[in-house]
């Protein structure tokens, strides 16, 4: 096994397979609601439910880092105590989902595990992170919830393509068009 600044870095390791899920105690943010907030801190961020290959890492394990700057989404990382980190590749990233009151971005990146963690048998392995945030009661009195789900081998993300989208539509112009003359 070769160190390098203390994460696993093992010849004949395997890649990770699993997810866990990530939750928080609530946010810091900057703004009135989640269309012009751009900056979510998560406070007290765990590691909730475990699968997998992350079934080694204890409920409740604290994570630090997890920062979402929507300005600037490749800055996305947190580090699992004990276990890793998971750093975003700057590339893949997209906000699923953006209205007042609920966000949803999907992130890709590496999970690298800390040599003598208790992943420490793994490579560094491609993984997504699925982030959630709800805001509910009004502007002066909200809350907003942060979630997520970590998953490696990364999981797809659905987001429609223009050119389905395009001929989606076409089909349902065509459709009214053939009601119309009926």
């Amino acid at each position: 096994m070769l160190a390098s600044a203390g994460f696993a870095t093992t010849a004949n390791a395997t890649p990770i397979a699993g997810s866990l899920t990530l939750s928080s105690a609530g946010v810091f943010d900057n703004g009135q609601d989640l269309l012009v907030r751009t900056s979510f801190m998560p406070v007290g961020l765990k590691v909730g439910l475990t699968y997998g290959d992350f079934s080694a890492i204890a409920l409740d394990t604290a994570i630090s880092g997890g920062v979402l700057d929507l300005t600037a989404l490749g800055t996305f990382s947190f580090t699992i105590a004990g276990a890793g980190v998971f750093t975003d590749i700057g590339s893949g990233n997209v906000i699923t989902t953006h209205t007042d009151s609920n966000l949803n971005v999907y992130l890709l990146g590496v999970f690298t595990p800390f040599v003598g963690g208790v992943l420490g048998a793994f490579e560094a392995s491609s993984s997504s992170v699925r982030v959630s945030l709800t805001r509910t009661g009004e502007n002066t009195t909200a809350a907003i919830s942060f979630s997520g789900t970590e998953a490696a081998p990364p999981t797809p993300v659905s987001v429609p393509e223009p050119v389905s989208m395009a001929v989606l539509g076409s089909g349902l112009l065509g459709l009214g068009l053939l009601r119309r003359r009926a």
